[in-house]
């Protein structure tokens, strides 16, 4: 279900568990690998992230 609202390319807001730390990233997804379950993103100052779809708590 969220996988459509990643899929808008817009700026979005992810709330995501890394090492037991619930942190926040805003910014746009460049690449969704299904294979692999791994977001990735740019944030606003164009810095990559890549995070666990396992690891997704809220998208907004």
């Amino acid at each position: 279900m969220f996988l459509k609202k990643l899929a808008e390319r817009k700026l979005v807001t992810i709330d995501y568990d890394k090492n037991g730390i619930l942190q926040t990233i805003k910014g746009r997804v460049y690449r969704l690998n299904l294979r692999e379950q791994i977001l990735s993103m740019k944030d606003e100052q164009q810095n990559s992230f890549s995070i666990r779809l396992s690891g997704i708590r809220k998208i907004y």
